[in-house]
């Protein structure tokens, strides 16, 4: 009798090892898991509770978020300029305010045109459906 092919496993590997050099990045992302999974569960905490109990519950908040920032303070610190200067928020957001300006001046312009043609389309005699 001849062999066939070899019989698999009855072990089922669940999880594979991951290398070592994710290890502190997944550290990391539990951390994170857990503490948002916490400020959840106190956001939730704090429906209908009396102003003291949510200050109370807020201060903890406040806690776990500056845990949470220190967790991930050194990825942010590997990117390269993580953050724009603030001369760029300013530029942008005075952009912001210009284009809102043009479109709210648009809009109007829109509503006018709008309003006369159909007050000339009623003024023929026509429907404008």
């Amino acid at each position: 009798m001849s062999r066939g092919l070899p019989k698999p496993s009855k072990v089922l590997q669940l999880r594979p090892r991951r290398p070592a050099a994710d290890e502190p990045a997944s550290r990391v992302a539990i951390t994170v898991r857990t503490h948002l999974s916490l400020l959840q569960g106190y956001a939730d905490i704090m429906e209908g509770l009396s102003p003291e109990l949510t200050r109370e519950i807020l201060c903890v908040m406040a806690e776990k978020a500056r845990e949470l920032g220190s967790s991930l303070q050194p990825f942010v610190d590997q990117r390269p300029s993580a953050r724009p200067a603030i001369g760029d928020y300013r530029r942008v957001r005075e952009r912001t305010r210009q284009l809102m300006t043009e479109y709210r001046q648009l809009l109007g312009r829109l509503h006018d045109t709008l309003s006369e043609s159909h007050d000339y389309v009623k003024g023929a005699g026509g429907t404008h459906s």
